[in-house]
C-alpha cells in the first residue's frame, strides 16, 4: 500500500503542479495587479461562500468516498439518491447564501458577483462528488487527471479574457468570475461521462416516484452524511472567517493585503489537499486492517512534513523579493510581513490534511468536530484582539495560531484513538527536521551570492537531504520503487 501512496502521489503532483500554479500566479494574480482593491471584495465574497458550505457539500464528498471503496457494489444504489440530494441542497445554498449577504448591507453589484461565485461553488462540488464515486472504485489516476482538468480549461477561458481585455479599460471582476464557470462546466460533464462510462447507474433517484419505498435509503444516506456535514461547516468557518471579517470591519485594501497572502498559502495548501484526497479511500479500504495504518500514515505524515516545513521556509525567508516578483508595483513591508507570517499556517494545515483523513476514514467525525468548534471560537477571539490594531497582520496571527491549535488537537485525537505513543526518537527527529531546514536557510541566505530565486530554490530542496539524513526515506526504497510497473 506504501509502493501505491508513493506511485500515485508522484502522478498526482505531476499533474497538479504541471497546471494549477500557472492559473493561479498567470492568471489570478495577474487580475489582482490589474483591479487593485476591488479584488478585496472578490476575496471577501469568495469566503463567504464557504461559510455555508454545509448545505452545498453536507459531507456527502467524504461520506461517499469512504463508503464507495469499502462497498463497490453499492454506487449504482447510492449514487441517483446522493446526486438528487445533492442538487436540492446546492438550491437552498444558493438562496440562503444571497439572503445571508443582503441581511450584511452588501450592495447589488456586489450580490451579482456572489451569485456567480456561488453557481462556481456549486459546479466545483458537483466535480468533487463525482471524482469522490471514480477515486472510491480505485480510479486513482483518472481521478488525478480530473483534478487538473478545469484549472486546465481556465488557462484558456481566463488567459482568452485577459488577452482580449484592452489594458487601459477597467476589467471587470464578474468577467473574470465568469470566465470560471464554463470551464467548471465541462469539467462536470466528462466527469459525469467517465463515470457513467465505468459503472450502469440510474439517473432518477428511488424516491422520486414512491417517497415511502425511497425514504429508508433517504434516512441512511442523511445520517450518514450529518457528521461530515459538520466538519465541513466547522473547518471551512474557522479557515475562511478571516477574509470576511477582514472586509467588513477593516476594508477591501486590507482584505486584498490578505488575499495576495493567501493566495500563496492557498497554493501550497493545494499539496495537502492532494494527499488527503488520495489516503481517504486507502484509510477507509484498511479499516479493518489496522496494523497497516500506521506505515502509511508514517510515510504520508514524514513526506508532507518534510515539504511543508522546508517550502514555508522558503518562502518566508524570501518573502520580499517574492512579493517585489508576484506585484511589483504593490509590493510593502504590511504585504511581506503578512506573507511571512501566514505561510506557516501551511505546516500544521498540511499536518491537519493527513491527521484528520486518517480520523475521518475511521469514523472519528464527532470527536474532531469538538475541537473544530473550539478553533472557530479561538479564531474569532483572535481575530477581534488582532484584526483593529494589525488588520491583515493580525489576521494572519490568528490564522497560524488557530491551525497549529486544530493539528496539534488532530494528531493528539489520533493518538488516543489508536492507543498509540510517539517515540522519543520520532520526536526528536521531527523537531531536529526543522532545525536542520531553518539552519540551511540561514547559511544560505547569509554565505552565498547568488540571485535571491536560486536561493529560494535552494532552501526549498534542502528537504531532500532532509529525509535521508533523518532516515526517513531510504535510498533502498528509492532504488526499489519502480513508478509505472
Amino acid at each position: 500500500m506504501n509502493r501505491e501512496f508513493i506511485v500515485n502521489i508522484l502522478f498526482l503532483l505531476f499533474i497538479n503542479l504541471l497546471i494549477k500554479p500557472f492559473f493561479i500566479f498567470g492568471i489570478d494574480l495577474t487580475v489582482q495587479n490589474r483591479i487593485g482593491s476591488e479584488y478585496g471584495l472578490y476575496f471577501a465574497l469568495m469566503n463567504l461562500t464557504y461559510i455555508f458550505q454545509i448545505l452545498n457539500d453536507f459531507g456527502i464528498q467524504s461520506f461517499n468516498n469512504r463508503h464507495i471503496s469499502q462497498h463497490p457494489q453499492l454506487l449504482p444504489k447510492y449514487f441517483p439518491n446522493l446526486l438528487a440530494i445533492k442538487i436540492l441542497l446546492s438550491v437552498v445554498y444558493v438562496v440562503i447564501s444571497l439572503a445571508m449577504a443582503s441581511a450584511m448591507q452588501y450592495e447589488s453589484r456586489a450580490l451579482l458577483l456572489l451569485l456567480i461565485l456561488l453557481v462556481n461553488q456549486v459546479l466545483i462540488q458537483m466535480i468533487f462528488f463525482l471524482r469522490s464515486n471514480l477515486s472510491g472504485l480505485g480510479f486513482y489516476r483518472m481521478d488525478s487527471v480530473l483534478s487538473s482538468l478545469d484549472k486546465l480549461l481556465m488557462l484558456f477561458t481566463c488567459g482568452l479574457l485577459l488577452w482580449t481585455h484592452p489594458a487601459g479599460r477597467t476589467l471587470h471582476i464578474e468577467a473574470f468570475a465568469l470566465a470560471q464557470t464554463i470551464p467548471l462546466a465541462l469539467t462536470a460533464a466528462i466527469a459525469y461521462g467517465l463515470l457513467r462510462s465505468k459503472v450502469r447507474f440510474r439517473v432518477r433517484p428511488t424516491w422520486a416516484n414512491n417517497w415511502r419505498a425511497g425514504y429508508p435509503t433517504l434516512l441512511v444516506l442523511f445520517r450518514g452524511s450529518l457528521p461530515y456535514a459538520l466538519v465541513v461547516f466547522l473547518m471551512f468557518a474557522y479557515t475562511r472567517l478571516d477574509g470576511v471579517l477582514l472586509e467588513r470591519f477593516c476594508g477591501k485594501a486590507h482584505a486584498e493585503v490578505f488575499a495576495g497572502a493567501y493566495r500563496v498559502l492557498d497554493a501550497c495548501n493545494m499539496l495537502g489537499y492532494l494527499f488527503a484526497s488520495l489516503l481517504l479511500p486507502m484509510f477507509a479500504r484498511m479499516q479493518k486492517k489496522v496494523e497497516l495504518v500506521k506505515p502509511l500514515l508514517s510515510l504520508s505524515f514524514r513526506l508532507i512534513w518534510a515539504g511543508s516545513v522546508a517550502l514555508a521556509a522558503a518562502i518566508c525567508f524570501a518573502r520580499e523579493d517574492l512579493l517585489h516578483l508576484m506585484m511589483p508595483f504593490h509590493a510593502s513591508p504590511y504585504r511581506w510581513d503578512t506573507l511571512g507570517v501566514l505561510i506557516w499556517a501551511f505546516v500544521p494545515v498540511s499536518t491537519t490534511y493527513i491527521f484528520s483523513t486518517l480520523l475521518t476514514a475511521h469514523g472519528q467525525v464527532a470527536a474532531m468536530n469538538r475541537f473544530f468548534i473550539a478553533g472557530i471560537g479561538l479564531n474569532l477571539l483572535l481575530n477581534l484582539l488582532l484584526m483593529p490594531r494589525w488588520q491583515a497582520f493580525g489576521a494572519a496571527i490568528a490564522a497560524v495560531s488557530t491551525q497549529a491549535f486544530i493539528a496539534a488537537s488532530m494528531v493528539g485525537l489520533t493518538l488516543h484513538t489508536f492507543k498509540w505513543r510517539p517515540r522519543l526518537q520520532s520526536v526528536a527527529q521531527v523537531i531536529g527536521y526543522v532545525l536542520f531546514i531553518l539552519l540551511v536557510n540561514v547559511i544560505v541566505l547569509e554565505t552565498t551570492s547568488f540571485l535571491w530565486y536560486v536561493k529560494m530554490a535552494l532552501c526549498a530542496a534542502a528537504c531532500l537531504p532532509g529525509l535521508l539524513l533523518f532516515k526517513w526515506v531510504k535510498w533502498g526504497d528509492i532504488r526499489q520503487l519502480r513508478v509505472w510497473s
